[in-house]
């Protein structure tokens, strides 16, 4: 048994890697990919490739079948989940690559787990501590930094405009995963 236990802990180490290797390569690969197409662009070859690789990967799994017990209530729960992410979701983000510097972008938008934790409060109806409140104020205090590059003596961001885009790109991910905690739906 302890071998067992041993291989998904490595197994989980090497997905962690490989994650963390294909996710910070993400700012470099948007903003110089958007130095030839559109955001636009950007987006819907995005999605083509997420609904390509999902229906291979729903293939594979046998999972097809579950389309069809799916209600108009469900398809339509899923359009407006959809248009959430990633339609408005990498328009707002791509906007703000397009404004502000890719390590910037990236930075602002990361405060999406800290929104995650703000919303799940009157959506969930989770509880918060005092840690909790004192971690997302560091954690804004943080994104502040880097909004303001360090500057703190003229507190000017570079781009208003692409500061309020990667936040608000991190508030409509958070909410379409707050959101999506109810759709018990494979």
């Amino acid at each position: 048994m302890p071998l067992k236990k041993d291989n998904r802990v490595k197994e989980a180490y090497f997905y962690a890697v490989i994650a963390v290797l294909l996710w910070s390569t993400v700012a470099s690969a948007f903003k110089i990919s958007l130095r030839y197409i559109d955001f636009l662009q950007l987006v819907f070859y995005g999605v083509c490739t997420s609904v390509f690789v999902l229906s291979i990967v729903m293939l594979l799994q046998g999972k097809f079948v579950l389309l069809r017990r799916y209600s108009l209530t469900d398809y339509l729960r899923s359009l407006v989940m959809g248009f959430f992410n990633p339609f408005v979701y990498y328009i707002v983000l791509f906007g703000a690559y397009s404004l502000l510097p890719a390590q910037q972008a990236l930075c602002l938008n990361y405060t999406w787990p800290v929104m995650i934790v703000i919303f799940s409060v009157p959506l969930l109806g989770q509880r918060i501590r005092f840690v909790n409140i004192l971690a997302i104020l560091i954690s804004f205090a943080g994104a502040v930094v880097v909004a303001v590059r360090g500057d703190f003596s003229s507190l000017r961001f570079s781009s208003p405009l692409g500061v309020v885009l990667a936040l608000g790109s991190s508030v409509v991910w958070a909410l379409y995963w707050v959101l999506n905690v109810r759709d018990k739906r494979d």
